[in-house]
């Protein structure tokens, strides 16, 4: 097979397809329009972050996979490759090391004022009792994502004799407790940590996940580190905070605008800020440069695809809207579950049945994983992340489906309590969620939702409207459901907008709410 390596990749990596008997030819730095005149004669195509895979080039390529030597895949046209048949892969192992390292260094730096204290020594300065730093051992580092690059960051932790806490929704239980790590929500260990480390993906649920109200729940000692995606963090409420001595101090390695201009953040004397190193290591760029070239002739030679980051192009028509909906009940029930999942059961009934349903079941953890998972999650991958995660999935089958010709039931157990929704395709209306926790529904899952549990009492629909009034916020759809007269029931309100947390806030105050949740499905 014919290999282009269009960015630079490691030496290692070259040979490995080389001495698997691929023809491997290194032709970097080639603009759009080369690439395009080149391409129809490669079988496979690797590339870093600076070629960008246009769907021009795509459309003019034979390729079977597209290899991405590093995680993120956003200078690839993922669609087209779709469209076209091609795999497209990533490497998201091969820097989780130096990630990991890079976030023990900067929380070193923070604990002992190693920046601050070189610069005032290299002004002439001897200010020993300014830069008094505290002792890591003994204090909490909270992690928001246990993923892989958390799991190492908790290890080195631990190693130091820090107490290690997490925040990641879709990591078991009983795997954090072989990681020595105690799971929390957001808000333990935002105000129990003195160390708060971000390892998460930049997805809607992440973006501005850190802001004003959070970073007040914080110790006025603690500091913040976030080495994952810019956005995660809203900069200028960082900036903010580190100024009025909200926090102690911060330290950066990735912005949401690469390379930062005019950033007054990264001027403060209490932020520490690095361009982006965290996988800037020589083992780490030879680590990614081997790990693709690995899984291209794994591909190329066997036909076995890791780490692929879209799905292939050929799929059971039968089951293409199926797949869609399995995907956004698994999305809807993550973010109604709240807790750490467990266990995850899917039943397929009705006419589907008949068909290979594994598809159903991998789309429905894809769903669920997408937004916790700094790798693209797919058909290929979900199933085997789900299972690093310590989740247990159960699928089952039945020939009758009471109601429709068709239905897909999907229950989550986490932690003694468990969440269930379903959904079915209806002809002329399309795929719509027909039931949630055992109540009756039906809307089409695409959008913004408030689910909000209440006694079923005179006005408390009138209040919820009139809050999410006064806030600006449209209501573009409702229903309702309830056990019986004056009994428990629940609202599903589809609003144009996501609504604020300080709204969520308030909704949860009003007088016979029990709760209110938001789900983004898109």
């Amino acid at each position: 097979m014919k290999v282009l390596i269009a960015d630079e990749i490691s030496e290692k990596g070259v040979e490995v397809l080389r001495n698997a008997g691929h023809e491997v030819d290194v032709k970097t730095k080639q603009k759009e329009d080369e690439l395009v005149s080149i391409i129809g004669g490669y079988d496979a195509m690797v590339v870093r972050s600076a070629t960008k895979v246009t769907r021009k080039i795509i459309e003019a390529s034979n390729l079977k996979v597209i290899g991405r030597a590093g995680v993120g895949v956003d200078n690839i046209d993922l669609e087209a490759a779709t469209e076209k048949g091609i795999l497209v892969m990533n490497a998201p192992s091969g820097n989780v090391i130096s990630t990991a390292e890079h976030t023990i260094a900067l929380v070193f730096a923070l604990a002992r004022n190693i920046p601050m204290a070189d610069r005032s020594l290299k002004d002439g300065k001897w200010d020993r009792k300014r830069y008094t730093g505290a002792q890591l051992s003994g204090k909490t580092l909270g992690i928001i994502g246990l993923g892989k690059v958390g799991a190492e960051v908790a290890k080195r932790a631990i190693g130091l004799g820090m107490m290690v806490i997490s925040f990641d929704p879709m990591i078991s239980p009983e795997l954090a407790v072989k990681q020595h790590v105690r799971l929390v929500d957001l808000d333990v260990l935002l105000k129990e940590s003195d160390i708060v480390t971000i390892h998460t993906p930049m997805t809607p649920r992440t973006k501005d996940l850190i802001g004003k109200n959070e970073l007040a729940k914080m110790k006025k000692s603690a500091f913040l580190v976030n080495t994952a995606r810019g956005g995660i963090v809203k900069e200028e409420e960082l900036e903010e905070a580190l100024s009025e001595g909200v926090i102690a101090g911060a330290a950066l390695d990735v912005y949401s605008k690469e390379p930062p201009e005019d950033m007054p953040l990264i001027k403060l004397d209490n932020c520490i800020s690095t361009p982006h190193l965290g996988a800037s290591t020589r083992e780490a760029q030879e680590e990614v440069g081997a790990e693709i070239a690995e899984q291209l002739d794994l591909y190329l030679s066997k036909g076995i695809a890791k780490n692929a980051v879209n799905l292939p192009a050929k799929l059971d028509p039968a089951l293409a809207s199926y797949m869609e909906l399995s995907a956004k009940l698994g999305s809807m029930l993550v973010q109604l579950a709240k807790k750490n999942v467990r266990k995850v059961e899917v039943k397929c009934s009705g006419e589907i049945a008949e068909k290979d349903t594994k598809i159903l079941v991998a789309s429905v953890m894809a769903g669920m994983l997408q937004s916790l998972e700094p790798r693209d999650v797919n058909l290929i991958n979900a199933l085997p992340l789900a299972k690093d995660r310590g989740i247990n999935v159960v699928s089952s089958s039945s020939d009758e489906a009471p109601r429709f010709k068709s239905l897909v039931e999907v229950t989550v157990s986490s932690n003694g309590s468990g969440c269930y929704v379903a959904g079915t395709e209806i002809p002329e209306k399309g795929v719509r969620i027909v039931s949630v926790n055992g109540r009756s529904v039906e809307f089409e899952p695409e959008g913004n939702f408030l689910f909000i549990e209440h006694h079923d009492k005179p006005g408390v629909i009138g209040s919820v409207g009139s809050l999410l009034g006064d806030s600006n916020i449209n209501i573009a759809h409702m229903d309702v459901a309830r056990d019986m007269p004056r009994g428990n029931a629940v609202m599903i309100l589809n609003i144009d907008e996501p609504a604020p947390p300080e709204v969520i806030g308030k909704l949860k105050k009003l007088e016979n709410l029990r709760d209110a949740t938001q789900i983004i499905l898109r």
